[in-house]
């Protein structure tokens, strides 16, 4: 179906359907995710020319260091070259360990969670009880806190220790408000005391106290 014109007051007013609006959003949409990628690529391709005109010229100032004999030079060119690709390995262990650990916490918040906010608010929660890594020797993330010593552990405390009913898919609980003051103070009541829903808020608003606190316990 083509727009339909319209005169107005003298002027000629194009009207769309809204399949040709949502049409066009899309269009536009897909215009842009290929102008990003695109961004991406030729930033890419920037990052690796420059790296291939800096081996270019270590490669050259190493030549010319070993025919002139200079063994100092050399040596630290060789050590530069260790520094870097140890960095490099570093950022790849890195981002490694930080993508293997949030997909395992989005693994058990997807699964166990009730959706929306209530999803990020478990992350938050779970994030701030427990220490996660990565053991890139055995391929698989550890957690630990609470006595808890692996992820099937965490998932079924989760589950069954009440405390994270407030998220949890099919859970009705709704939670009973900030603790402490409305300014975001210290907290007015305890830990144990704290539904999942008051601790993961009080956590989130004062991350310095809540850690204070749960170091006490």
């Amino acid at each position: 179906m083509m727009p339909i014109q319209v005169e107005h007051e003298g002027q000629t007013i194009t009207v769309y359907t809204e399949d040709e609006v949502t049409a066009k959003v899309d269009d536009e949409v897909k215009g842009l995710k290929v102008t990003n990628q695109n961004l991406k690529d030729e930033k890419k391709e920037l990052a690796d020319k420059l790296k291939a005109v800096d081996e270019e010229k270590r490669q050259a100032e190493e030549d010319k260091a070993r025919a002139d004999g200079d063994l100092e030079k050399l040596q630290r060119l060789m050590d530069e070259k260790a520094d870097e690709q140890r960095r490099a390995y570093d950022k790849l262990i890195s981002d490694i360990r930080k993508e293997k650990v949030g997909n395992a916490i989005n693994d058990i918040v997807t699964e166990l969670g009730a959706g929306g906010t209530r999803n990020e608010d478990l992350r938050d929660l779970l994030k701030t009880r427990f220490e996660f890594d990565y053991d890139n020797e055995s391929g698989q993330v550890t957690v630990a806190g609470d006595g808890i010593t692996s992820l099937d552990q965490l998932k079924k405390t989760v589950q069954e220790s009440g405390r994270y009913d407030a998220y949890l898919a099919g859970s009705q609980a709704s939670g009973g408000g900030s603790p402490g003051s409305q300014g975001g103070g210290p907290a007015t009541k305890s830990l144990k005391d704290m539904n999942a829903t008051e601790e993961a808020l009080f956590a989130r608003e004062n991350p310095e106290e809540y850690q204070r606190m749960l170091e006490r316990t």
